[in-house]
């Protein structure tokens, strides 16, 4: 698991800091699709966000992915400790996005 802040855009466009955990790309619970998991130190749940094929992430520098998220209408963003670690987490957003978009192409 790769260690990360959690950051979520308030309303005067500030950057909240939503606490640090480590970062993993799993299934969610009762389902087929994949999402993005982070745990603080408790073990308590800080950010789940299910992967889709309509949200547009960026990689940012080496270090962060950001994107808007649906579900909350806000912008999100993972800063990593490692530059090893987004580009892991980065890897696997891409290839969910590109499975999705083979199967919808599928049908």
């Amino acid at each position: 698991m790769q260690r990360v802040k959690v950051y979520q855009l308030n309303d005067e466009g500030k950057w909240d800091d939503h606490g640090t955990g480590h970062v993993t790309v799993d299934y969610l619970e009762r389902s087929e699709d994949l999402g993005i998991f982070v745990f603080d130190e408790d073990g308590e749940t800080l950010l789940l966000h299910r992967i889709s094929s309509e949200v547009i992430y960026r990689k940012q520098e080496d270090s962060i992915i950001s994107w808007r998220d649906p579900e909350y209408a806000t912008e999100l963003a993972l800063s990593f400790q490692e530059t090893s670690g987004c580009s892991y987490i980065w890897d696997h957003i891409c290839n969910v996005q590109r499975n999705m978009h083979g199967r919808i192409s599928k049908l």
